[in-house]
């Protein structure tokens, strides 16, 4: 399932995607997520469909479930960190194990952080706020560097680039 009812006035919503194949934890997050204005929830119902909706709308932060079947979230993940558009997108891991090794190996793995199922109001939107916050700055500090580096150049919006 596709949600994309990004508004065409108003402020940029945040995108959350969350990469989720059992409807019951995808409400659960809905619920979680009704009040928060700044934020439009992206559902992909497996790990392909989240990788193409990564790639088309550029989510400021992604949910992804670890017991997913077909391709596991550390392969998602290291798709994800290979295409230059969603290399620093943080992916916050959501799994049944909470034992002190599998939050380890999932944080050593490169997932920005690790939640338990199921999930807790508070530490996830403790979590997903700190997420949003990094890409925040993430994407402040690439706009500066492209910024600095079309001024370089001498290259302007709207303007072909030098061959």
């Amino acid at each position: 399932m596709i949600a994309r009812a990004i508004p065409k006035t108003g402020p940029r919503r945040c995108r959350l995607l969350y990469v989720e194949d059992h409807a019951e934890r995808v409400a659960v997050v809905q619920a979680l997520l009704a009040d928060r204005k700044d934020l439009l929830l992206l559902r992909a119902a497996d790990a392909n469909l989240g990788l193409k909706l990564a790639r088309a709308e550029r989510p400021e932060a992604i949910l992804i479930n670890v017991d997913l079947a077909g391709m596991s979230a550390l392969e998602f993940m290291k798709v994800v960190r290979a295409d230059p558009a969603t290399e620093t997108t943080p992916i916050l891991a959501l799994g049944a194990d909470f034992a002190p090794k599998a939050i380890v190996k999932a944080l050593e793995a490169g997932f920005f952080q690790y939640l338990a199922k199921p999930l807790q109001a508070e530490p996830f939107m403790e979590a997903l706020d700190f997420a949003l916050e990094f890409a925040a700055v993430e994407r402040s500090e690439h706009n500066a560097a492209l910024l600095h580096c079309r001024k370089q150049t001498g290259i302007r919006d709207g303007q072909a680039q030098p061959v």
